[in-house]
Formats: structure tokens, sequence, C-alpha cells
């Protein structure tokens, strides 16, 4: 999935987990994007701001729907944000990572808060 970036980025794979609200969605949702980590293994913010090309990422549900987007940083922390092909990218919400220190370590369990506020649980699947 890394493109054109002057960063060299991993993947990361995140998989939506059971939810009581959701059962059938327990790995439908998928989730992939690059990121930049630092010496530590942590994203890399530094990185992110040198770099000059956007971060891709990609969410795919079941039924073959497949959103285009890129990864964001602010003060806030990390964010995702997806948009429908033909809307332009500066219009696309975004969608905040909630982690704590460690997240980006396979079967580790993040929250994505959706624009609308709606929560859910993701586990990271795989980095590398």
């Amino acid at each position: 999935m890394a493109g054109l970036s002057a960063a060299k980025l991993v993947d990361v794979t995140l998989v939506r987990t059971w939810s009581p609200a959701a059962p059938e969605d327990q790995g439908a949702h998928r989730i992939t994007f690059g990121m930049a980590l630092d010496a530590h293994g942590v994203p890399d913010a530094e990185a992110w701001l040198a770099d000059p090309a956007p971060w891709p990422a990609r969410r795919e549900a079941e039924a073959g729907a497949l959103l285009h987007g890129d990864v964001a940083h602010d003060e806030e922390g990390w964010s995702l944000r997806f948009w429908p092909e033909g809307t332009p990218a500066a219009e696309a919400p975004l969608a905040r990572i909630l982690g704590g220190p460690g997240w980006l370590r396979p079967g580790e369990v993040v929250t994505i808060r959706e624009p609308d506020g709606a929560e859910a649980a993701w586990r990271v699947v795989a980095v590398g």
C-alpha cells in the first residue's frame, strides 16, 4: 500500500471486533493504512509532517464496498479520513483513532470514533 511517500511506511491492518450493537459485523470490516514508525515502533508525527505525500488508507466492508482515504495527524492525535469517489479529500470528516501507549501492535484493540460520534472497537491484526 505504501506509495510515493518520502517516509518509509508500514501497512497497518485493523479488523472490526464484535459488538452487541452489530454482532454480524465481526471481521466484516477492514481498515488498512500506511504509517511511518519511529525507532520505538510508535507512529511518527514528525515523519507525517515532513512527508509531502498523503499516507494512504483504505476501508473495506463485507459487501465489497471500498473507500479510499488517508491518515491525518493534529494536536489531538491520529485520524483517518475516507471519502466516496468524486468527493474532495479536504471535505472528508475525520474518524479519530483512540489508542493508548503501545496501541500499534498486533492483538491490541483501539477505538475509532466516527465523525457522527459513534465508536467501535477495532483489533490490530497486522503491522508490517
